[in-house]
């Protein structure tokens, strides 16, 4: 990678905004007020944390990896735990990117015609669905054109969108901060109100403390990121000797930063909404209330604020989409010494990218598009439990990579970052990680059973378990052609 791209500083700040979500600090603040930080506080503690320095070991024992997380586990587990975690990672991801490209749409309708899109019947006298869906097309084919150009490409998007990320930051909290300095009568009553509300999450199966718990397996995904960013290591040619510095660097600017957008949130603005506010578009309405609070009497300063969110949003949609586009898919393809997928998925072009695997990806989420568009209820219903999972799937490899921890610090013993001097010490962080996710995975579940019901659940836990059986499928027919004498015994039993 070229110096002017990656240097130690670029790589940090690429880093720490890619792991950090304003939408998520945003969300949390409002689901949980004051109280997320307690809980962000127990993610990072016994997650993150620990997820930080396993991954920066990893990542500096195995610096010119092309397939990272399926080498971590191939080494220290085995190559078909690896080959199926890697899947399912990868299945995760995709069903992600299907629902970041139906969202793409939304900040940039807000960016251009200061209004969600998404939500009006026509636009210029076309049926909204049919331009949006069109949209969604446009912005799969645009992706995958700036994707087969090279990572060059891809990492300057990622910087461009750092850069506006950190100014959508300063300027919330700077806001935040002059409100709370021009009223500081106001800074202990609002974080006291911060502190006590009611959670997002309560209803008649789930109040008090029991409540909370839903929030612990969104406060481990906001801290998302790592597994992806850690797979671009080889990329960052001179760099790669301090990818691992950069990776806790980082991770200690994304704690910092979920801090400041969540307590300047409590100190200067009381939440307001309306039937019209929700999840989707959260950060836009308090970003509107933010702006109508430091200047009530200018519209002005208002659509200034909502358009610029949108547009570190869309900015962030399209670096977030490219990662992840090219990312996993690299990891995947690289996973079994490159002998499960056909030769003619792993041609390069000049840039070096899978080009022929990242257009057939980039078909079948467009054929997920135009299904999920034609909105027939079984479509509509799979899509949504596909999506019910996600986090569900993202979280596991996260589990195995902490499970493969103590067998790598037992057997590596080549030159790299030990961060970790003492066996023992070792299996504390992983068993940490490892504790805390299926905290967060029973959470989820139990949630799920008490507000959607048995079936819901069994969505849930069923999304992985398909692709796990799939890629279990894909390694064992490739096992079989390439060992005969396998395939024999097998076929005589």
């Amino acid at each position: 990678m070229k110096k002017e791209i990656f240097t130690f500083k670029r790589l940090v700040l690429v880093i720490a905004t890619t792991v950090f979500s304003f939408s998520s600090s945003t969300t949390a603040f409002f689901t949980m007020g004051l109280k997320s930080l307690i809980w962000l506080a127990v993610a990072a503690v016994f997650y993150f944390l620990p997820f930080a320095i396993i991954n920066s070991e990893f990542t500096s024992a195995y610096p010119k990896s092309q397939s990272s997380l399926y080498d971590w586990l191939a080494d220290n587990l085995s190559a078909k735990i690896a080959f199926i975690t890697t899947f399912i990672w990868y299945a995760s991801y995709f069903v992600w990117m299907t629902s970041l490209f139906l969202k793409l749409w939304i900040p940039f309708g807000l960016l251009i015609f200061g209004k969600d899109i998404s939500q009006m019947t026509t636009i210029f006298g076309v049926s909204a669905k049919m331009v949006l869906t069109i949209l969604t097309i446009f912005g799969i084919v645009m992706l995958t054109t700036i994707i087969n150009r090279g990572f060059l490409k891809i990492a300057k998007l990622m910087y461009v969108s750092s850069i506006l990320m950190i100014g959508l930051l300063i300027l919330t909290v700077g806001t935040n901060l002059i409100l709370s300095l021009s009223h500081p009568d106001m800074i202990l009553p609002n974080l006291k109100k911060a502190a006590t509300s009611k959670t997002f999450f309560e209803t008649t199966n789930l109040t008090g403390f029991i409540s909370q718990l839903p929030f612990l397996i969104f406060a481990i995904t906001a801290f998302g990121g790592l597994d992806t960013v850690s797979s671009l290591v080889e990329k960052v040619g001179n760099q790669h000797n301090k990818f691992s510095k950069a990776l806790l660097a980082g991770g200690g600017i994304v704690l910092i930063f979920y801090f400041l957008a969540i307590v300047s949130w409590s100190m200067g603005t009381t939440v307001t909404t309306n039937t019209q506010t929700h999840l989707g578009n959260l950060m836009y309405a308090l970003m509107s209330q933010l702006a109508r609070n430091i200047a009530p009497n200018s519209p002005l300063i208002s659509e200034l604020y909502v358009r610029y969110t949108a547009l570190v949003m869309f900015t962030a949609y399209l670096a977030l989409l490219a990662t992840i586009g090219y990312a996993p898919l690299k990891v995947l393809l690289h996973a079994g010494n490159r002998q499960i997928f056909p030769d003619k998925l792993l041609k390069t072009n000049e840039n070096g990218i899978h080009f022929k695997a990242v257009r057939a990806q980039a078909m079948i989420i467009g054929a997920f598009v135009l299904l999920v568009s034609v909105g027939t209820p079984l479509v509509t219903t799979l899509y949504n439990q596909l999506t019910l999972m996600t986090n569900l799937a993202r979280s596991l490899p996260y589990l195995l990579v902490a499970t493969a921890y103590p067998f790598f610090k037992e057997k590596f013993t080549s030159d790299y970052l030990k961060l970790v001097k003492h066996s023992a010490v070792a299996r504390v962080l992983a068993s940490s990680v490892v504790m805390t996710v299926l905290l967060a995975i029973g959470f989820e579940i139990y949630t799920t059973i008490v507000s959607n019901g048995v079936i819901a659940t069994l969505f849930l836990i069923i999304g992985p378990l398909i692709f796990a059986i799939l890629a279990n499928y894909l390694y064992e027919r490739k096992a079989n052609e390439i060992n005969p004498l396998r395939r024999s015994r097998q076929s005589n039993s």
